[in-house]
Protein backbone atom coordinates (compact mmCIF):
# COMPACT_ATOMS: atom_id res chain seq x y z
CA UNK A 1 0.00 0.00 0.00
CA UNK A 2 1.22 3.28 -0.64
CA UNK A 3 0.33 6.48 0.77
CA UNK A 4 1.07 9.88 1.89
CA UNK A 5 4.46 10.26 4.05
CA UNK A 6 3.53 11.96 7.38
CA UNK A 7 5.84 13.41 10.34
CA UNK A 8 5.85 10.33 12.31
CA UNK A 9 7.09 8.26 9.00
CA UNK A 10 10.40 9.77 9.79
CA UNK A 11 12.55 7.61 11.90
CA UNK A 12 11.64 4.64 9.67
CA UNK A 13 12.22 6.13 6.42
CA UNK A 14 15.51 7.23 7.83
CA UNK A 15 16.31 3.57 8.86
CA UNK A 16 15.59 2.60 5.39
CA UNK A 17 17.83 4.73 3.61
CA UNK A 18 20.70 3.82 6.13
CA UNK A 19 20.02 0.12 5.36
CA UNK A 20 20.48 0.76 1.66
CA UNK A 21 23.85 1.49 2.35
CA UNK A 22 24.22 3.80 -0.65
CA UNK A 23 23.61 7.34 1.27
CA UNK A 24 26.15 9.34 3.38
CA UNK A 25 25.03 11.34 6.22
CA UNK A 26 25.03 14.30 4.12
CA UNK A 27 22.55 13.03 1.74
CA UNK A 28 20.35 11.19 4.59
CA UNK A 29 19.96 15.28 5.71
CA UNK A 30 18.87 16.46 2.95
CA UNK A 31 16.32 13.86 2.77
CA UNK A 32 15.35 14.39 6.67
CA UNK A 33 15.04 18.22 5.15
CA UNK A 34 12.68 17.18 2.53
CA UNK A 35 10.55 15.32 4.59
CA UNK A 36 10.83 18.18 7.18
CA UNK A 37 9.58 20.76 4.51
CA UNK A 38 6.38 17.85 3.47
CA UNK A 39 5.36 17.14 7.07
CA UNK A 40 5.68 20.77 8.31
CA UNK A 41 4.58 23.05 5.92
CA UNK A 42 0.82 22.11 4.35
CA UNK A 43 -0.15 23.07 1.52
CA UNK A 44 3.43 23.68 -0.44
CA UNK A 45 3.73 22.51 -3.65
CA UNK A 46 7.23 21.74 -4.29
CA UNK A 47 8.14 18.05 -2.92
CA UNK A 48 5.70 15.35 -2.37
CA UNK A 49 6.73 11.88 -0.52
CA UNK A 50 5.24 8.78 0.02
CA UNK A 51 5.83 5.81 1.76
CA UNK A 52 4.96 1.77 0.73
CA UNK A 53 4.01 -0.09 3.41
CA UNK A 54 4.61 -3.57 3.17
CA UNK A 55 1.70 -6.69 3.33
CA UNK A 56 2.66 -6.02 7.26
CA UNK A 57 2.38 -2.26 7.38
CA UNK A 58 6.74 -2.03 7.97
CA UNK A 59 7.61 0.90 5.75
CA UNK A 60 9.70 -1.05 2.92
CA UNK A 61 9.40 2.29 0.62
CA UNK A 62 10.55 5.67 -0.06
CA UNK A 63 9.55 8.29 -2.60
CA UNK A 64 9.56 12.10 -3.21
CA UNK A 65 8.62 13.73 -6.51
CA UNK A 66 7.86 17.27 -7.35
CA UNK A 67 7.70 19.60 -10.32
CA UNK A 68 10.33 21.44 -11.77
CA UNK A 69 9.87 25.18 -11.67
CA UNK A 70 9.19 27.24 -14.59
CA UNK A 71 8.55 24.36 -17.06
CA UNK A 72 5.08 23.06 -18.05
CA UNK A 73 4.88 19.14 -17.18
CA UNK A 74 8.46 18.40 -15.99
CA UNK A 75 8.96 16.65 -12.36
CA UNK A 76 11.82 15.33 -10.35
CA UNK A 77 12.06 12.06 -8.17
CA UNK A 78 14.41 13.63 -5.85
CA UNK A 79 14.65 10.15 -3.43
CA UNK A 80 13.19 6.75 -4.07
CA UNK A 81 14.35 4.23 -1.94
CA UNK A 82 13.23 0.13 -0.76
CA UNK A 83 14.53 -1.83 2.05
CA UNK A 84 17.46 -4.30 0.48
CA UNK A 85 14.99 -7.01 2.04
CA UNK A 86 12.50 -6.29 -0.59
CA UNK A 87 14.36 -5.95 -3.95
CA UNK A 88 12.97 -8.04 -6.34
CA UNK A 89 9.68 -7.86 -4.72
CA UNK A 90 8.33 -5.38 -7.09
CA UNK A 91 8.11 -2.32 -4.06
CA UNK A 92 10.12 -0.42 -6.37
CA UNK A 93 8.26 -0.44 -9.81
CA UNK A 94 4.98 -0.04 -7.67
CA UNK A 95 6.31 3.31 -6.43
CA UNK A 96 7.79 3.79 -10.01
CA UNK A 97 4.28 3.15 -11.23
CA UNK A 98 2.52 5.01 -8.76
CA UNK A 99 5.11 8.04 -9.81
CA UNK A 100 3.67 7.98 -12.90
CA UNK A 101 0.43 7.89 -12.67
CA UNK A 102 0.85 11.11 -10.02
CA UNK A 103 2.65 13.44 -12.66
CA UNK A 104 0.50 12.16 -15.06
CA UNK A 105 -2.65 13.37 -13.09
CA UNK A 106 -0.96 16.58 -12.37
CA UNK A 107 -0.89 17.54 -16.08
CA UNK A 108 3.06 16.01 -16.27
CA UNK A 109 5.10 14.65 -19.04
CA UNK A 110 8.49 14.02 -18.05
CA UNK A 111 10.04 12.06 -14.90
CA UNK A 112 14.01 13.10 -14.36
CA UNK A 113 16.18 11.96 -11.68
CA UNK A 114 19.64 11.69 -11.23
CA UNK A 115 21.76 9.27 -9.69
CA UNK A 116 25.71 8.20 -8.98
CA UNK A 117 27.84 6.55 -11.59
CA UNK A 118 29.54 4.48 -8.93
CA UNK A 119 29.60 0.88 -8.88
CA UNK A 120 27.37 0.26 -5.82
CA UNK A 121 24.54 2.17 -7.70
CA UNK A 122 24.54 -0.11 -10.99
CA UNK A 123 21.36 -2.14 -9.54
CA UNK A 124 19.29 0.94 -9.71
CA UNK A 125 20.92 2.13 -12.81
CA UNK A 126 19.44 -0.89 -13.80
CA UNK A 127 16.31 -0.55 -12.52
CA UNK A 128 15.34 2.37 -14.12
CA UNK A 129 16.89 1.41 -17.52
CA UNK A 130 14.18 -2.00 -17.06
CA UNK A 131 11.40 1.06 -16.33
CA UNK A 132 11.88 2.50 -19.71
CA UNK A 133 13.93 5.53 -18.44
CA UNK A 134 17.09 6.83 -20.88
CA UNK A 135 20.22 8.19 -19.94
CA UNK A 136 19.88 12.24 -20.97
CA UNK A 137 23.22 13.04 -19.78
CA UNK A 138 26.41 11.64 -17.53
CA UNK A 139 28.97 14.88 -15.62
CA UNK A 140 32.14 12.92 -15.15
CA UNK A 141 33.25 13.32 -11.54
CA UNK A 142 30.07 15.85 -10.52
CA UNK A 143 29.63 14.41 -7.02
CA UNK A 144 33.31 13.57 -6.22
CA UNK A 145 36.62 12.44 -8.31
CA UNK A 146 35.29 9.20 -10.23
CA UNK A 147 31.49 9.61 -9.12
CA UNK A 148 29.70 10.95 -12.50
CA UNK A 149 26.32 11.84 -12.26
CA UNK A 150 23.97 10.49 -14.41
CA UNK A 151 20.78 11.81 -15.23
CA UNK A 152 17.55 9.56 -16.22
CA UNK A 153 14.37 10.18 -17.71
CA UNK A 154 11.15 9.02 -18.70
CA UNK A 155 8.41 10.99 -20.99
CA UNK A 156 4.87 9.93 -20.28
CA UNK A 157 3.06 8.91 -23.25
CA UNK A 158 -0.87 8.67 -23.08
Amino acid sequence: MIREFVHGDCDCVLALLVATGNFNAAEIAVAKELMDIISTSPGQTDYYGFVHAGTSGELVGFLIIGPVPITTGTWDMYWMAVHPRCYGTGVAQELDSFAEAFVRERGGYWIILETSGQAGYARTRRFFAKQRYRELARIPDFYKPGDDMIMFGKRLTG
